[in-house]
């Protein structure tokens, strides 16, 4: 007997269960037929109508025993989770013409990507604990095939939020030889059993991709568990971490609606709230700048990707958000990922203290860039090394050697991004608006909303930060990111490109133009960034982009945004290694020159009144 004809055949252990169930619709439904011609007739007292309900309930828990037995039946035969009628009622090539009709997030998936050796990983976790009167396989095999006569019961479904473990059998998982597997100091991280681990290492090692791998391997080994993908920024997680996540999948998951849906489902659109797989497991997606969302939950397991961007005490309250109280992992995993920082950074002071663990990784452990079993470099990964050899400075240290470090020469020392980076929050309404900007094309060009604090604080808090735009493509983007309810006072621009300020100009923005000077830019911004007396800066930047991050600048690892490059940007030294010029500085400064700009034009003489239009330019009035 061929593969195919096995595939289109009913298991046997099926039918019987089937044809009760059968039975037992039929008779049922020809009952509450019966009844209802009863009530027409008014043979029925009205006092016994109600004999109805119970009939329309018994129904209805038939009818929902048949989807979940048919569910059962698509999983075991044909390695999804589906409410498609069984195969075999179609020709052969009636069902390929279907699926060859069927978008491709309707058509059967199944699960492909995972290596064999993926098992061993599975098996070092301790196992899932046993839940009292747990029926096992054999014994729900007993139930489904006795009791004839009696209906099984069915649970109700649970309240949103609650996490009930589903008893239906898991996809059939073809374990690919080439497909993924842990390697190096990620090797070891799958196996550790400590409950908080961060993996670091070089750009392009693989980590973020990894992690995603493990938090799959939790919400596959323990059915039911909640578990969640963090970021600082909730809008980086559907930036940085989804696409992977569908990536390592390799598919995109569907969402309930869908005819053919695959084995893990979203809810909640484009923006999903959360993953559900087949087995009862949910990933959530959260964000710290959203952190409220998260204080009364607990979960099993957590990833945080970027960790380096988050403040410790977010860290802290994770710390207790991801617990054994989240009650189906035996150990509830706190991960993160980070790229090198500060040699006194809180993730390398937790590692020192040994409240964390620490694996460390390189772009020698990513299979795509070395082979693992011949140790070769790939081809792509040769034109990859080749990017990052070619970084400079700072960036070099710590994306191609892993190093945590300053960079010596380093312009702006005083930046710190667990000060100067804040969370989001609502501006008042009082606090006047600005923009500032510097132009580019190759280079990426910059545009940054400003607001003033009356205490003369200024917030960063949208940013444009993009190669390859021209001028009207520049000035049309800005015009479409503006706030709804306050126009900018002036926008800070860069003099050199008058042709553009004529432009910003006729599309109705007053104009600022800063005389120039590399020395009294680099000034102006450090005492910007120093802590005052209060034990605060003058200058903050919330979440920013009002796009995706650059993919050009992304994959040549350059800055995606103005405060990336407060941590890359370095003084030139001079061809005899010993001064440095202020006012020759290397690496991506545009960001920086834009802040540059609207600092220096608050010191500008301010005028009485709003200022008036004439031909695009603005009339100053009188000086005080």
């Amino acid at each position: 007997m061929t593969t195919e004809t096995t595939q289109n055949q009913i298991n046997p252990k099926f039918e019987p269960m089937l044809e009760q169930m059968g039975n037992l619709l039929t008779h049922l439904l020809n009952a509450q037929n019966e009844i209802w011609e009863h009530i027409k007739q008014g043979v029925i007292p009205a006092k016994e109508a109600n004999n109805l309900t119970p009939c329309i309930n018994n129904t209805m828990k038939i009818i929902n025993l048949c989807n979940t037995f048919m569910r059962r039946y698509n999983i075991e035969t044909q390695g999804y989770d589906s409410s498609v009628r069984m195969a075999g009622k179609n020709s052969k090539k009636q069902q390929q013409a279907e699926q060859t009709n069927q978008p491709d997030d309707q058509k059967p998936h199944e699960l492909n990507h995972l290596n064999s050796v993926t098992k061993e990983y599975q098996n070092a976790l301790p196992p899932p604990k046993k839940e009292e009167n747990a029926v096992t396989e054999e014994t729900a095999e007993e139930q489904e095939t006795s009791a004839e006569n009696e209906p099984k019961k069915v649970q109700t479904k649970p309240a949103p939020g609650i996490i009930t473990p589903s008893k239906t059998r898991p996809p059939i998982i073809t374990y690919n030889p080439n497909g993924f597997q842990p390697y190096g100091q990620m090797r070891d991280l799958f196996k550790s059993h400590e409950p908080i681990k961060m993996a670091s290492g070089t750009y392009d090692a693989g980590k973020t991709y990894s992690c995603v791998a493990y938090m799959d391997m939790l919400a596959r080994q323990y059915p039911g568990a909640r578990l969640t993908f963090i970021h600082r920024y909730l809008n980086r997680v559907y930036r940085n971490i989804i696409p992977t996540y569908e990536k390592y999948l390799g598919f995109k998951p569907s969402t309930y609606k869908s005819q053919n849906p695959t084995p893990i489902i979203k809810y909640g659109g484009e923006l999903p709230e959360f993953f559900e797989y087949w087995n009862g497991s949910r990933i959530y997606i959260n964000g710290l700048d959203k952190i409220e969302n998260m204080l009364s939950d607990f979960y099993d397991g957590a990833f945080v990707n970027q960790a380096e961007l988050v403040e410790f005490d977010s860290w802290d309250h994770l710390r207790a958000r991801v617990s054994e109280r989240a009650g189906t992992a035996p150990i509830a995993f706190l991960l993160g990922d980070c790229n090198p920082s500060t040699p006194n950074h809180w993730i390398r002071r937790q590692t020192q203290a040994g409240k964390l663990k620490f694996f460390e990784m390189t772009f020698r452990d990513n299979p795509e860039i070395y082979d693992q079993q011949t140790g070769e470099i790939t081809e792509e990964g040769k034109r990859r090394v080749d990017r990052l050899q070619d970084l400079e400075g700072l960036r070099y240290k710590r994306g191609y050697e892993g190093l945590w470090v300053s960079g010596e020469g380093l312009v702006f020392e005083e930046f710190q991004p667990d000060i100067h980076i804040v969370d989001n929050f609502d501006i008042p309404k009082e606090w006047p608006r600005y923009l500032s900007i510097d132009w580019g094309y190759r280079n990426p060009s910059s545009c940054i909303w400003w607001t003033l604090t009356k205490d003369e604080r200024i917030y960063a808090y949208k940013e444009i930060y993009k190669t390859k735009l021209t001028q009207p493509e520049f000035i049309k983007m800005i015009e479409d990111n503006q706030d709804e309810d306050r126009h900018p006072a002036y926008a800070a621009v860069d003099s050199a490109d008058q042709d553009a300020v004529e432009q910003l100009k006729n599309a109705g923005y007053r104009v600022q133009e800063p005389k120039k000077s590399r020395a009294k830019q680099i000034d102006v911004v450090k005492e910007r960034l120093k802590v005052d007396e209060t034990g605060k800066p003058s200058i903050f930047f919330r979440n920013r982009l009002v796009h995706p991050p650059d993919q050009e600048l992304k994959e040549a690892y350059r800055p995606i945004e103005v405060t990336d490059e407060f941590l890359t940007c370095e003084y030139l030294e001079n061809t005899d290694g010993t001064d440095k010029d202020d006012e020759a500085i290397t690496r991506d400064h545009h960001g920086i020159d834009s802040t540059a700009y609207f600092i220096l034009s608050l010191q500008r003489p301010r005028t009485i009144g709003s200022g008036k239009f004439i031909g695009g330019a603005v009339t100053m009035g009188k000086s005080f």
